[in-house]
């Protein structure tokens, strides 16, 4: 038997025990006055909530031989919603969706392209949903990273920045070194946990492909698939949002905009 083995009542019965961990978390937070305890009751339910009322839908999605067009509709809310959730990292800086929103869709769409054409993922809502939710996850992250960063950078680098210019160094130039540091510190969580991998944690994909009954050689295989899609797509996003934070941040004069 491939899966998880018993029914979802069963599971429902074990996720209720399970439920001992709430009670030792909630426990913990009033011994140490953390005063977190309706945030992360609130949290629970929120987004448990979500995740079934995804399930369900996930359930007719996948018997349905229309469901590329719940694909569609997914794909842009994902891109909506984390060009949204993104720019709230960047709320001091104008129309910050108009930066954020761009950069996930390029980083994203050059991976989902590249995994449909290599045929790392099949062309089947079983796939195509969760492998995009992941991409568009991913590049939320490293946008929001970056992007916060480089606002940073540049604001504690705001007087070498203009002695640059002054002298006559171009915009690009002046601020390379401030989104460098943007793209490392963004890339670094993704680095680190590549490092520890299959050592300190099995990631899920691979311990989902695992309890589902595959072979582990297949799911290891599989797993690297993602973590090429992580870096690769990570990278394309970061390198975009500062290209086009840049564009926002100098004025068509070479200057710095005043809200900087």
């Amino acid at each position: 038997m491939s899966g998880i083995p018993y029914t979802p009542e069963q599971a429902l019965i074990s996720m209720a025990l399970a439920g001992i961990l709430i009670i030792i978390a909630i426990a913990l937070m009033r011994m140490k006055r953390l005063d977190m305890e309706k945030e992360y009751i609130y949290a629970l339910i929120k987004g448990g909530s979500q995740i079934f009322i995804f399930a369900v839908i996930l359930t007719y999605v996948f018997s349905s031989p229309f469901w590329y067009v719940f694909v569609w509709f997914l794909l842009i809310a994902m891109v909506l919603i984390a060009g949204r959730t993104s720019a709230k990292r960047a709320s001091d800086m104008p129309d910050a969706g108009k930066i954020t929103t761009p950069a996930i869709l390029v980083g994203s769409t050059a991976v989902i392209s590249v995994l449909a054409v290599s045929g790392a993922m099949p062309m089947a809502p079983q796939f195509v949903i969760p492998l995009s939710g992941m991409v568009f996850g991913n590049s939320m992250r490293i946008c929001s990273l970056t992007a916060e960063r480089f606002l940073r950078e540049v604001r504690l680098g705001k007087d070498r920045i203009e002695t640059a210019l002054a002298l006559g160094m171009p915009s690009e130039v002046a601020m390379e070194e401030f989104g460098r540091q943007a793209v490392k510190a963004s890339l670094v969580p993704t680095i680190d946990s590549l490092k520890t991998l299959g050592i300190i944690f099995i990631p899920g994909a691979m311990t989902g492909l695992i309890m589902a009954g595959t072979d582990p050689i297949v799911a290891a295989e599989y797993q690297m698939i993602i973590y090429f899609m992580i870096t690769g797509g990570g990278m394309i996003t970061a390198v975009a949002t500062i290209y086009l934070m840049r564009k926002r941040i100098f004025t068509d004069a070479e200057q710095l905009q005043e809200w900087v």
